[in-house]
């Protein structure tokens, strides 16, 4: 996956109630929640192209990202420009372009996007994540990304106490190839991202 695919499934999660909503109300709901909390974590696994790797996103909304780890390198953004690190080199400028393109993912537009492309909600139970009670949904969606749709059925965990998704695990098809990521999600305030050195 990606650089901009794993910020694309980041923020699609984090575009993902009230006691008498339906489930459709209540994952965007959690998906609003999500946005609204600023900065968050995600540990992510991904298994794709017969491999599998882990990343760790960092997002400060609107505009200040950090993915660390995958075969695609590390990279910030931040108002000022986009830095890459490819495996085994040094810090270096990103394509012109790359903080654009990143940045689109945390923007309304594509929350309302990401809103617009499910075609199913189902409500599961209650199960634990972290030893806290989490609402749990299946959401099917479809989403255009970068000119490639993409077909998801994705389990949502949301934790009762907060409203917010804590756990997601992807199901995707795109391109005729199937993937799946399990992403960890925690709420950080205070979280810095700052151009490398």
């Amino acid at each position: 996956m990606r650089p901009f695919q794993t910020v694309a499934a980041i923020v699609l999660l984090g575009t993902a109630g009230l006691a008498h909503a339906g489930a459709r109300e209540e994952v965007f709901a959690a998906w609003d929640a999500m946005i609204a909390a600023k900065s968050y974590r995600a540990s992510i696994e991904t298994s794709a192209n017969n491999q599998t790797f882990k990343q760790q996103v960092e997002i400060v909304i609107p505009e200040r990202m950090r993915i660390s780890g995958g075969p695609g390198g590390d990279l910030v953004i931040t108002p000022e420009g986009a830095w890459i690190k490819l495996p085994g080199q040094d810090w270096m400028e990103a394509p012109p372009g790359t903080a654009a393109v990143s940045k689109q993912y945390m923007s309304p537009e594509f929350v309302e996007q990401a809103k617009a492309g499910v075609t199913k909600v189902e409500a599961l139970g209650t199960e634990e994540v972290g030893g806290k009670p989490a609402k749990t949904y299946q959401i099917e969606q479809t989403m255009k990304m970068m000119g490639i749709e993409a077909q998801t059925s994705t389990k949502l965990y949301v934790d009762t106490a907060t409203g917010r998704p804590v756990r997601q695990e992807v199901d995707a098809v795109s391109m005729g190839r199937n993937s799946r990521t399990v992403q960890d999600i925690e709420y950080v305030s205070g979280l810095e991202i700052v151009a490398p050195k």
